[in-house]
């Protein structure tokens, strides 16, 4: 049985005690040859340093060390571990590698980053150990180690002792000390702490021993033992400070504190007190003696305890043994009942099989007198199934195609191979050139320096040169190609194979498909060909056979055959062409096996794959002549042509007059006002010469866009540099903002129509443009936010550019910075009174109507989700149904973003929310959340008098709602919680039953037009300008 380190210390030190008790030994001896009193111990050898030099711990300080070891048990698999590098000045728990117990260390010094020499203070030896293995010890750990370090009075170790002495030297000392209990006496301290003692084990004279063996020598100087020495020796082995670290451990602990207490006041004090110290001593010894030997016979108590435990067990194993036998008895009982049963199972299917086969041999005695009864007409039989056969045989070839070996692939890849039409030569140069023409524009449109882009011009210029020529000779190589025929017999034979063979599959096939397949049709072919020929012979030896026996039974006739010569073979001749033609019908009707489907579908794929590779090819060629032809007629004005902008820039100067001139007509119609006596017939004229000019100025704002249209596109197409060459005109402020952004309007050009009453937030104005109502929407902006706004605005200008009337929008007219004032107006059309949330209040929309609206709207959603933009301010007073039967979606806050739009306070129908619950929950508002918005309208406008409630999720309650199902699918659809399961727009428009839903009640109700009325509609009115024009989302 093995014990661990702290197992063996604890029998030995129990051993010891009992001697000790017996001895009364008072554990001090007297120097006689100085007559002072030396300190003697017992102590138990744990580690060995050096051949003179050992690690050990007094017999006393046992039992406290097996309880520090049980208190580490319970504390170190539970300890945090040591994080960072450890203090030097610090204790650890740590895990012995030998028995994989923890004891407590300290750091000797840093190996590695995770790999520390620790040395165990209660016992001396040190070990490398992972960080792993390393742990935070309490407070109440932290006292010195138990174990003293010893080395051999009078003895050096020799200075030129090599290692393997040194290592022989280290193992005899431990054969004489390690593991047992030697008596030490303490002669003096070393200047390295240790302790100089003699020491004895076994009656042996250790240092004696070791000094005999060679592995020391003495000392050349001896010590002075003084009073002052011994007294250096007799200092408190734990004291001050470190003692109180074995508070800790508790009775056991502080009973091993009393016990070093009491060796420092013995080892401290004058001999007078020697009898009494005595006595102490022994009680001391005779307590802790009776303490250990109980502690023993638990041990062995536990250990019968565990005997009977084992004999416990020994009788279950048994018992269980006896069960497993029952039961194994009971299978095996089992088994033979089911063997029993199996056999009674097989005597009846034995007498089954017995009536088979007596019905078997009926049968067979049947056709035994069948046979016999065909035996009478063999002839007739044999001919019969003959010419049945060759009747069979004569429709198949009628019948039979050529194709049944591939005859249709054979011909497509001779198309394909004969007639392919390779890349053109001129086509790469082309391509070359046109890249090196889009690299020299793009340099062009990058460069910022007026000195620099003229020599970028000339080098445009100069590949612009090379282009046009390259296009010319493709188009002029093209031409003389026959690419429509080419593309017309592909498609056809694509159209064709696709029939036969059905949709191909991409294949990575080798470039011996087709040799493999020609090898395969050649061999078919062959095969089937020596078939059909001895078919041919067998038949023409057969008909030769009855044209001879017609001429035998002829007795008319002049041939003189013998019955020898007419009867001979005529078995042999019969069987041959019964058995070639059925051959020859095997091979005609049989379908083909998998090896050869699978060369035919690999043929058949391969000539696909390279029909469809160019048909690619002609599709490139085609579309580089059309752009070839294309760019040679449009580059064609600009070849010794440079556009100029001289027509905008008059328009400008235009517009600049025409603004002078309504400036000064406004001044002269004020003053004319002011003098308070006036002509009214001349006032009228001023007013009437301001409209126009109003108009004029519109006019010529509306060709200044024109002409920036134009220059946009040569830009855009042909010259890049324009803006930078002509930074007067503007181009690139126009081509930013999408056209929108003007500096030729101004706010004070209109007769603006202020609208205080329905803005309390930001300007807002109404005027009138050449008999169409506009309103411009006044937005504060900063340096940043104007850019973002641009940027918004071009990008819903863009997606409205699209289908422009058709894209279900409203569109945005212009963008006009204010000069005095940080404000930007954003100019759309006003459609006062035809707001959704007005129109319902007044006159709800008919079913048809309605559907024709929100048709509308789900178009303009698509749109802009087509564009990735979120709308996020979709409501009752920003949808539109222009004239009753045209649905549009109104703009919105270019100055916020999606999630800052979706979250206003106007975002709701009635009382029914049209935030969608993924943004109410803080996340970033997406398409989906505008078809949420869109759903909640459906039902808020279908269901009107119904005071719609929200589930706790967010989601609109239909439970209690009259609704058609298949419209209760489409909407629940439209509103449910999770975003991704929502349908898409354009899902939404492809539905059958897209609103069509059946409405519990007609809500077309006649409006009474009573003042009361009229008073409810301007108010609805006042609400709807609000939420819609002013800002959705504003603060």
């Amino acid at each position: 049985m093995q014990y661990t380190r702290r197992e063996k210390y604890l029998m030995f030190g129990c051993v010891h005690v009992l001697q000790q008790i017996v001895k009364m030994d008072n554990g001090k001896e007297l120097n006689t040859s100085e007559g002072i009193e030396l300190k003697v111990e017992d102590v138990m050898g744990s580690h060995i340093e050096d051949p003179i030099t050992f690690w050990g711990q007094a017999i006393e300080l046992i039992e406290d060390l097996l309880k520090i070891s049980t208190a580490l048990t319970e504390i170190c698999p539970f300890a945090a571990k040591v994080f960072g590098d450890p203090a030097p000045e610090k204790i650890y728990g740590g895990l012995y590698s030998e028995d994989q117990c923890w004891y407590r260390c300290k750091l000797k010094k840093m190996m590695t980053n995770e790999k520390w020499l620790m040395t165990y203070v209660d016992y001396g030896n040190s070990e490398a150990l992972n960080k792993s293995c390393i742990v935070e010890l309490p407070e109440d750990m932290q006292y010195p180690g138990l174990a003293s370090r010893f080395r051999l009075w009078g003895l050096q170790i020799p200075h030129n002792q090599d290692v393997t002495p040194f290592e022989q030297g280290r193992r005899f000392l431990a054969s004489l000390v390690n593991d047992k209990i030697i008596q030490v006496n303490h002669r003096d301290t070393a200047q390295d702490g240790a302790f100089l003692v003699d020491a004895q084990s076994d009656a042996l004279d250790v240092g004696q021993e070791v000094l005999k063996k060679g592995f020391a020598e003495k000392c050349k100087t001896a010590s002075v033992h003084n009073n002052e020495g011994i007294k250096s020796n007799l200092v408190p082995l734990i004291s001050g400070r470190n003692a109180e670290g074995f508070q800790g451990l508790g009775i056991g602990s502080q009973k091993m504190k009393n016990t070093l207490d009491s060796r420092n006041d013995q080892l401290g004090s004058e001999p007078k007190g020697r009898v009494d110290n005595v006595e102490y001593c022994r009680d001391l010894r005779m307590n802790r003696g009776i303490t250990l030997v109980r502690s023993l016979e638990r041990k062995i108590s536990g250990q019968c305890r565990t005997g009977q435990k084992l004999n416990m067990v020994k009788m279950q194993h048994d018992q269980k043994l006896l069960e497993d036998q029952n039961e194994k008895l009971r299978a095996k009982n089992s088994k033979y009942l089911q063997n029993c049963n199996v056999l009674e199972g097989q005597i009846k299917h034995q007498q089954q099989e017995l009536k088979k086969m007596e019905e078997k041999l009926k049968q067979h005695q049947e056709t035994e007198l069948k046979l016999v009864d065909k035996l009478k007409h063999a002839v007739e039989t044999k001919l019969k199934s003959l010419t049945n056969n060759v009747e069979k045989l004569r429709l198949v070839r009628c019948e039979f195609k050529e194709n049944h070996f591939g005859d249709d692939l054979s011909e497509a890849v001779k198309v394909i191979t004969e007639g392919c039409l390779c890349m053109l030569r001129s086509m790469k140069n082309l391509e070359d050139t046109w890249n090196e023409y889009n690299s020299a524009q793009e340099t062009l449109q990058a460069c910022n320096s007026v000195d620099d882009v003229h020599i970028l011009i000339d080098k445009r210029n100069e590949v612009r040169s090379s282009l046009y020529a390259a296009a010319e000779e493709f188009i002029s190589e093209v031409e003389k190609l026959p690419i429509k025929d080419r593309v017309h017999v592909l498609k056809a034979l694509a159209s064709s194979l696709d029939a036969a063979y059905g949709p191909y599959e991409v294949e990575h096939n080798s470039s011996e498909v087709f040799e493999q397949f020609f090898e395969w049709r050649d061999s078919k072919l062959q095969e089937f060909n020596n078939i059909k020929h001895r078919t041919d012979s067998s038949l023409q030896l057969l008909s030769e056979w009855f044209s001879n026996a017609m001429k035998f039974f002829d007795l008319n006739s002049s041939v003189s055959l013998t019955s020898m010569e007419v009867i001979n073979d005529v078995d042999v001749i019969l069987d041959q062409a019964e058995q070639d033609v059925c051959k020859e019908l095997e091979i005609s009707t049989t379908q083909k096996d998998d090896a050869d489907m699978k060369i035919i579908h690999s043929a058949f794929n391969k000539v696909m794959q390279e029909i469809i590779k160019e048909q690619d090819l002609l599709l490139v060629i085609q579309n580089k002549y059309e752009a070839s032809v294309q760019f040679k007629e449009q580059v064609g004005q600009w070849l010794n042509l440079y556009p100029s902008v001289e027509d905008l820039l008059s328009i400008k100067r235009s517009v600049k007059n025409l603004k002078a001139q309504l400036r000064w007509k406004l001044v002269e119609k004020n003053n004319l006002e002011d003098l308070g006596s006036y002509d009214q017939v001349r006032i009228q004229e001023m007013k009437e010469e301001i409209h126009r000019l109003r108009d004029d100025i519109y006019e010529e704002i509306c060709r200044e866009q024109r002409e920036y249209e134009k220059l946009g596109d040569v830009v855009h197409n042909w010259f890049p540099e324009l803006p930078l060459l002509y930074p007067e005109a503007a181009i690139k402020t126009y081509m930013q903002s999408a056209g929108l952004l003007t500096d030729s309007l101004e706010r004070d050009l209109f007769d603006p129509e202020p609208m205080k009453e329905l803005s309390s937030k930001r300007p807002l104005v109404c005027s009138e443009i050449k008999s169409q109502k506009i309103l411009l929407k006044g937005y504060s902006v900063d340096t940043a936010t104007e850019a973002k706004m641009i940027d918004r605005a071009a990008q819903y200008h863009k997606a409205w550019s699209v289908l422009k009337e058709e894209s279900g929008l409203l569109p945005v007219l212009y963008l006009l910075a204010c000069k005095s004032e940080p404000v930007t107006y954003v100019m759309v059309p006003f459609y006062p009174g035809w707001c959704l949330k007005t129109v319902q209040a007044t006159k709800p929309l008919t079913s048809e109507e309605l559907c024709k609206v929100m048709q509308g709207v789900a178009v303009g959603l698509q749109t802009l989700h087509n564009s990735s933009i979120v709308h996020g301010a979709l409501h009752p007073h920003n949808v539109f149904a222009v004239n009753r039967e045209r649905g549009i979606v109104g703009d919105f806050d270019f100055t916020k973003s999606a999630d800052q739009r979706n979250i206003a306070t106007w975002m709701v129908a009635d009382k029914l929310e049209l935030v969608a619950p993924e943004v109410r929950n803080g996340q970033a508002a997406v398409p989906a959340s505008d078809v949420f918005a869109y759903g909640c309208l459906l039902l808020w406008l279908n269901f009107p008098k119904n005071n719609l409630k929200t589930n706790s999720d967010g989601t609109p309650d239909v439970s209690e709602l009259s609704i058609d199902p298949k419209m209760l699918s489409l909407v629940s659809r439209m509103i449910c919680y999770n975003p991704d399961d929502r349908l898409r727009v354009d899902q939404l428009l492809e539905e059958d039953g897209f609103l069509k839903i059946k409405t519990p009640d007609s809500i077309q109700e006649e409006t009474k037009t009573s003042a009361s009325d009229e008073i409810v509609v301007n108010n609805v009115f006042a609400n709807e300008t609000k939420s819609e024009l002013l800002d959705e989302g504003s603060t």
